[in-house]
């Protein structure tokens, strides 16, 4: 994503908040959700590319033994 589209998206959640304004505090505690899972760091990846060619390389040497 560009950085267009996040002012666009901050712009539209600017204006959707001025026009309901009791939709404020579920806005503030979801920003407030998403902020701390992108800052919290994964404690392991979804894939290892590293542990991945280790066991497929284990496998290939089995079948051919």
């Amino acid at each position: 994503m560009g950085s267009e589209s996040y002012d666009e998206a901050i712009a539209a959640l600017k204006k959707l908040l001025s026009e309901k304004e009791e939709l404020a505090p579920v806005a503030a505690a979801k920003i407030e959700q998403i902020t701390a899972q992108l800052s919290t760091p994964e404690t392991k990846p979804a894939f290892d590319p590293v542990e991945r060619i280790k066991t497929g390389f284990a496998k290939f040497k089995e079948r051919n033994t």
